[in-house]
């Protein structure tokens, strides 16, 4: 009999999934130089430097591999998904096959600041066109691309196996992908492997699509409201924010932005408890304690009053956060109280069928 293959990596003490709005308007990759005007090449100034260092530990975790195409390969990404690629697996945009190598970049969503900085909605229309809100077991995405940065996509007929971390162990969690409208669309179930008090099984599902996200969750029909205030300190000027949902009874998150600079209001899981994070276009940060909140329904943006009831949650004083933490992942994390801590991962956990 072969024994179990483990390997160890890292998981979220909180449970957490983000439903996430843009955290900065003006964000976007930044090149080394950028043209003004006047034609004049300019360095980036330190405010650059600093929200290219929280947006890079807000990042999920992406992981790169170069593989060889006429033959099947194996790999695992950072956080612990495997996947197993068929030989010959690739096409390009004329549908021809790739020969040679390929690059392959896959992006983990389990860590609470990766949901927070994935910049996906997690609202889902279901067939009645009813919007319904997610809670997540997790999600990742698979990219592709040949020489040259040429984007491919799987050939007729291949499927790659994906083996994901189970941190949420529980048959509710059916599988979704965003389409071309960066709708979710329900695309079927996964097995599961539980693993043990020692370590965390797999969610097994076969993928027939690249360059698209594809989740974990299960949608809830009911939402709750929360609103609060923002303390600025003394002296600092007030910029537009984001304000997060962050799910610690539950793994999932929903985010607004908001130009009011006073207050904001946001979607939250009812009956959970949950903290609410702030982030400014300055990189600023507050954050609250752990909220229990009610079990009324209401909506965010609700103008009917009767359905935009909303909890007070209090002030979130917001304040410039040392570099050496902003720009390191595990230490932010550390920081907000949003521990990150080791797992083992049973690739050979039995799978249960699903419904």
């Amino acid at each position: 009999m072969r024994k179990p293959i483990f390997k160890t990596f890292l998981l979220p003490a909180v449970f957490l999934l983000a439903t996430c709005a843009p955290l900065f308007a003006d964000w976007e990759e930044k090149k080394k130089y950028h043209y003004v005007p006047d034609g004049k090449k300019t360095a980036p100034t330190a405010r650059d430097k600093k929200l290219a260092g929280l947006k890079k530990s807000l990042a999920p975790y992406t992981s790169a591999f170069e593989i060889e195409t006429t033959t099947s390969n194996q790999v695992t990404a950072e956080r612990g998904t495997r996947l197993s690629i068929p030989a010959n697996a690739f096409v390009d945009g004329r549908g021809r096959p790739i020969a040679g190598k390929v690059s392959v970049r896959v992006t983990e969503v389990i860590d609470p600041l990766d949901f927070v900085g994935a910049g996906v909605d997690l609202t889902y229309y279901n067939e009645k066109d009813q919007r319904e809100f997610f809670q997540s077991a997790g999600m990742f995405r698979v990219d592709a691309a040949a020489a040259g940065d040429q984007p491919v996509s799987l050939a007729p007929g291949k499927k790659i196996d994906i083996e994901f971390p189970n941190v949420v162990p529980g048959e509710e969690f059916w599988v979704y992908r965003h389409d071309a409208n960066m709708q979710w669309k329900r695309h079927g179930h996964n097995q599961q492997g539980e693993g043990n008090m020692f370590s965390v099984g797999t969610r097994r599902y076969t993928i027939d699509a690249l360059n698209t996200w594809w989740n974990f969750d299960k949608p809830l029909p009911e939402i709750a409201c929360a609103q609060g205030k923002v303390q600025w300190q003394k002296g600092a000027g007030r910029t537009a924010f984001t304000v997060h949902s962050v799910g610690i009874s539950y793994k999932g998150s929903f985010a607004r932005r908001e130009q009011d600079l006073s207050s904001f209001r946001v979607n939250v899981h009812k009956g959970s408890i949950a903290r609410f994070l702030v982030i400014d276009n300055s990189g600023r940060i507050g954050i609250t304690a752990p909220v229990s909140v009610w079990n009324k329904t209401g909506f965010d943006k609700a103008e009917d009053a009767a359905k935009s009831v909303c909890q007070d949650v209090g002030t979130i004083e917001v304040a410039a956060v040392d570099e050496t933490i902003a720009s390191d992942k595990k230490r932010l994390s550390d920081f907000l109280g949003l521990e990150v801590r080791e797992y083992k991962v049973d690739y050979q956990s039995p799978a249960k069928p699903g419904p």
